[in-house]
């Protein structure tokens, strides 16, 4: 076991922690409200200027408390909160490790995710709800087993790259974030993406955005704290 304290970061009940944990928490009830996640997933989020993150402990997203979440390191040491950490650290660990930029990771068992995972049809955007995302769609990691080892969370790491999401053959996906707020909308989307791509499949091939399109709705937000605001205020409505 390493100390927070030997290990350069605050400690578990640090005020400096505390609007980060709240949001958190926020982020796995919006994904459960939103019917994202069920009994699984989780949220990650680093702790800035550490090798050291948050996120919930062994409990559903939609019973995440600030009571029942945990700080760990890198590699995977307790450095508090609750003693129990997900059974999927690892994809934490490893991608906010080999991925400086993020911030925040966020992996569930979408169904959408799920679906096209397993099929020779590529997750395309062919609405804006996909303009974070390449043309061709997020790539696969093709490994079987929950990611329970860093062997297993390195593999998954190199499969994204430099994406800003994966889905997980027969799994789910993993979608990172410059923070909490961002990856959590980023899901929600992904999800959204799928659906839409699965009707539009029923009908014929669909008309896919291309980069300098997707560039171009990129360019065109102005509200990114829009989307953030509703999804919490649909959190009353739980």
């Amino acid at each position: 076991m390493v100390s927070s304290r030997r290990a350069g970061v605050s400690a578990f009940d640090a005020a400096e922690l505390d609007e980060r944990k709240r949001t958190l928490v926020t982020a796995c009830h919006i994904l459960d409200r939103e019917g994202i996640t069920d009994g699984y997933g989780h949220v990650s989020a680093r702790v800035p200027g550490t090798s050291a993150f948050l996120t919930i402990a062994n409990v559903s997203p939609g019973c995440a408390t600030v009571e029942r979440l945990i700080l760990m390191d890198f590699d995977g040491n307790y450095l508090g909160g609750v003693e129990s950490p997900p059974n999927e650290w690892p994809i934490h660990a490893c991608v906010l490790k080999s991925r400086p930029d993020v911030m925040s990771v966020c992996h569930t068992h979408s169904v959408w995710s799920t679906l096209f995972s397993v099929l020779p049809i590529k997750l395309r955007p062919l609405h804006h709800y996909g303009k974070f995302l390449p043309p061709d769609g997020p790539p696969v990691y093709e490994g079987a087993g929950l990611v329970r080892t860093v062997e297993r969370g390195d593999a998954l790491a190199a499969a994204l790259g430099e994406s800003p999401a994966v889905l997980m053959r027969a799994h789910g996906d993993t979608v990172v974030g410059a923070s909490i707020e961002q990856v959590i909308q980023r899901t929600i989307r992904l999800a959204k993406l799928g659906e839409l791509l699965h009707l539009a499949l029923l009908h014929g091939e669909p008309r896919y955005l291309r980069a300098e399109e997707l560039a171009i709705f990129s360019a065109d937000e102005q509200f990114p704290a829009r989307g953030w605001e509703y999804y919490v205020s649909r959190l009353g409505r739980r």
